[in-house]
């Protein structure tokens, strides 16, 4: 769905940005800079309840890289049958794991010749091929993965499926300690040094940055930061080159595919960004992975360290 409000600020709600920037729709965009208001995929809808009294499920179908990653993090990767092209982590195990179509545009016909006995996803580009699944028999679950507090829940959701429950409780358990840690770290920073501004660059033509409900801005958060996208109560965000401008941020993050060599330079070419501190200062970065930053998993603490090493 798609809204353009009146004003300088237009708001998206579009598919959640996990694994969706490695899908093959995500990297079309963001090598080729097609328009971001073709998309027209939403958030994933309500979770259906779990059930623990379930079978185990010994041959499964993810749908999410986040998900994927999670089953490989209990050591069920061999449970593993189908994949989308997203994804890519663990890269050792998953090489022989078939590719059954994108991040949440599965091909029936593929799927089905897995034969899962369980497939797991975060959303959908098409619900109906969900009620289809279901239609023929295929146990499906949706597990909600778009914000730190809801890895935890869905390691213990994905471990009681893939019946690992101790292995599951143990990770989500030091994930959520890590995650209190890092939030302990961020509230005792030195006042002195101040928070630094964030301004996060998701896309350049037109402007997109992330508001305060995005993954991204949470690891922002944790690495001591402020994204000034936080003011602004919507996910993806398309704002005018003024209100950037307005808020002079200290440090930019540019979570695109570009020339990290010309980058700075890029942003020094733009009217009045040379005055910017960020810009200013070289405070400029690019050449970020996103499959951290981005993706909702396992490994979202690394993406807490990577921000930490921009903002120093």
């Amino acid at each position: 769905m798609l809204f353009i409000p009146q004003g300088r600020v237009r708001t998206f709600r579009i598919m959640p940005v996990d694994g969706w920037v490695q899908s093959a729709a995500g990297r079309r965009f963001f090598s080729c800079g097609r328009p971001w208001s073709w998309l027209l995929l939403i958030w994933s809808l309500p979770a259906a309840r779990l059930g623990a009294a379930e079978p185990p499920a010994e041959r499964v179908v993810s749908l999410a890289p986040s998900l994927t990653e999670i089953v490989c993090a209990l050591g069920a990767a061999d449970r593993l049958v189908g994949r989308t092209s997203a994804c890519d982590y663990p890269p050792a195990p998953l090489k022989q794991v078939p590719i059954i179509g994108g991040f949440g545009a599965p091909s029936l016909e593929l799927l089905l010749r897995q034969r899962p006995t369980l497939v797991v996803d975060v959303a959908l580009e098409d619900e109906a091929l969900g009620r289809r699944m279901e239609s023929l028999g295929l146990r499906r679950q949706r597990i909600p993965c778009r914000t730190l507090g809801d890895i935890p829940v869905a390691i213990r959701a994905l471990g009681r499926l893939l019946q690992r429950e101790p292995v599951a409780e143990a990770l989500a358990a030091r994930f959520a300690a890590s995650v209190a840690q890092c939030r302990q770290s961020a509230a005792a920073r030195d006042p002195r040094r101040g928070t630094p501004k964030v301004y996060a660059e998701i896309w350049s033509d037109p402007l997109m940055t992330c508001g305060r409900r995005t993954f991204i801005a949470e690891l922002i958060a944790l690495a001591g930061g402020r994204n000034i996208g936080d003011e602004l109560d919507r996910d993806y965000i398309s704002v005018s080159a003024e209100w950037i401008l307005a808020h002079q941020p200290d440090q930019i993050l540019c979570l695109y595919e570009t020339n990290v060599r010309t980058l700075l330079g890029q942003f020094r070419g733009r009217s009045g960004w040379a005055l910017v501190p960020a810009v200013q200062q070289g405070r400029v970065h690019g050449g970020l992975d996103n499959a951290i930053l981005l993706r909702p998993g396992p490994r979202a603490l690394d993406g807490v360290a990577v921000l930490r090493k921009c903002l120093e």
